[in-house]
């Protein structure tokens, strides 16, 4: 019996374990911003957590130690309730079968608790995803094959505050002139100031929740990390009588077209590399980066530490409008692990301007 229930515990167990392999990066190793941009920019910095690559055969390999790095916490396990039994002892001389009995019905009852327990856990396995699973098909992107099967699942849904935490790690530009907040909503700073010399105006940050749902798709009033600047409380009053366009960089367009990645207006490229995330306390991140640049360099970083891996990574191209709407309506598993990333200038230039 007690080698049943342990086989039992193991099938289980095997159920939870990820399979999915993928290169891990500590989100240490970037710079914090400001409680206002949460932003974590993947510039080159110092690596203190170690670096671990996965593999789909479940072997880290631990590619970079360090003495600040912090354990994997470990898989939770499975505990099978069971019931304590007395046993039945008889000094009658019947070869102990009153004994035998008892230890037969004892046994029995051990097991339909345990099946009553395992059932109900098998249930939740095969309808609610982990926040694990899958975490190498959890972006949408542009180079999706035909064996991407159509996928669609209120558990990977995202609420729109949990997309508008997202949304606040990207900064924004705008331009401002007698308190009017221009229509262009810039990515990149550099971009946004030279714009501003030939319009006598001042360049202000923002985040992407600010006026993403509000201005752009004009959905409304929605809560946001921090409090709404002026210029953008009067945007939104007006908002109906305007037209707000998002203004990738000219890098990032210039990089999209590359791959023949097209975009829709109000929409911006997006770049994954294959396999890479960062190391969080809420898990492995997927990031999607606003810069070709930025996604190499973070892959360069990690390739630095291990000579085993590809001298080019495999990158990827996405939209932000494809991610919302996966995000929205949870077309692929673990969108609640995806991350944006700014591009690092802009974000550090960000932290800066903001009081």
């Amino acid at each position: 019996m007690r080698s049943s229930t342990v086989l039992i515990s193991a099938i289980l167990q095997s159920a939870f374990a990820p399979t999915d392999g993928f290169l891990q990066l500590p989100r240490s190793a970037v710079p914090v911003l400001s409680s206002h941009h949460r932003q974590s920019s993947p510039v080159e910095n110092n690596l203190k957590s170690p670096l671990v690559l996965l593999s789909t055969e479940g072997k880290d390999e631990i590619i970079n130690e360090s003495e600040t790095a912090e354990e994997d916490s470990p898989e939770p396990k499975l505990t099978i309730p069971t019931r304590t039994t007395t046993s039945i002892s008889n000094d009658t001389n019947d070869n102990n079968g009153p004994g035998l009995i008892a230890g037969i019905f004892a046994a029995g009852v051990l097991l339909f608790f345990a099946a009553s327990a395992i059932l109900p856990l098998i249930e939740a396995v095969s309808t609610a995803p982990t926040a694990n699973s899958n975490l190498g098909n959890s972006v949408v992107t542009r180079q999706d094959g035909p064996t991407v099967k159509k996928y669609e699942s209120k558990f990977d849904a995202l609420s729109k505050t949990k997309i508008q935490e997202k949304l606040s790690n990207l900064p924004v530009f705008y331009l401002v002139n007698d308190g009017i907040m221009s229509d262009n909503i810039y990515f990149s700073f550099n971009e946004a100031e030279s714009a501003a010399k030939d319009a006598s105006a001042t360049v202000k940050v923002s985040t992407l929740d600010q006026v993403l749902y509000p201005l752009i798709l004009k959905q409304g009033k929605v809560k946001t990390a921090a409090p709404t600047p002026a210029a953008i409380k009067e945007a939104i009053e007006t908002v109906s009588e305007r037209r707000f366009t998002l203004v990738p960089s000219s890098s990032a367009l210039k990089d999209a077209k590359k791959t023949g990645t097209t975009l829709q207006q109000n929409d911006v490229p997006l770049f994954i590399v294959e396999r890479l995330a960062f190391a969080s306390d809420s898990g492995a991140q997927v990031p999607l980066f606003l810069e070709k640049s930025d996604a190499i360099l973070s892959y360069n970083r990690l390739r630095s530490s291990s000579n085993t891996l590809p001298e080019s990574p495999t990158v990827r191209t996405s939209s932000l409008m494809d991610v919302l709407d996966s995000m929205e309506r949870g077309t692929r598993q673990g969108t609640s692990q995806l991350a944006f990333y700014g591009n690092a200038d802009d974000v550090l230039k960000a932290d800066e301007m903001t009081p």
